[in-house]
């Protein structure tokens, strides 16, 4: 679930930076992203089914809960996901994750740790710009998930790139994945 908006602004205990969360909790670019994916997958996968997701990189953890939501288990959605799980690098993925959206899955690890065939479908959103080796990143993704992959990110971002992105993706890049 989607935080209830009189919890948005409560601080969020043990936090060092909460302006950094705060920004990071009313992601309004996160959800818009999130919205087309689930555009994106529900036009593509027609059948009426319950798959696992797996949202790799979600930083806070809105945009996977905004899937969730969108396609709860207890909703009248064709497709549905169930259960919802996140995994970040970042440790604070899983207290933000945990404290905030109690239906998603949220933890901490690689995903070069994941067995084959992990999950029906795995999402990436705005990840695969900050990755060194894009290649070997992309494959683990698909080799994870058993059914279909989706990733969102910047296409022919201009210079100056935003901070931490090392990677422009562009109609070249794309070419090499067929």
């Amino acid at each position: 679930m989607l935080p209830l908006l009189e919890s948005v602004f409560l601080p969020l205990v043990g936090d060092s930076d909460e302006d950094r969360i705060q920004r990071l909790r009313c992601d309004s670019q996160s959800l818009s992203f999130y919205g087309d994916i689930s555009r994106f997958i529900s036009q593509r996968l027609l059948a009426f089914e319950t798959l696992s997701l797996l949202d790799v990189g979600p930083r806070t953890g809105v945009g996977s809960a905004l899937l969730r939501l969108l396609h709860h288990p207890a909703a009248y959605t064709r497709l549905k996901f169930e259960p919802v799980h996140g995994i970040d690098l970042d440790p604070g993925f899983v207290r933000i994750a945990g404290q905030e959206f109690k239906d998603i899955h949220p933890s901490v690890g690689d995903i070069f740790d994941l067995p084959e065939n992990s999950f029906d479908v795995v999402t990436c959103s705005h990840t695969i710009e900050h990755v060194p080796d894009m290649a070997a990143f992309i494959g683990q993704l698909e080799r994870i998930a058993r059914r279909a992959v989706v990733l969102a990110c910047p296409f022919e971002e201009r210079d100056p790139m935003s901070d931490g992105h090392i990677n422009r993706i562009d109609a070249e890049v794309l070419k090499w994945r067929g």
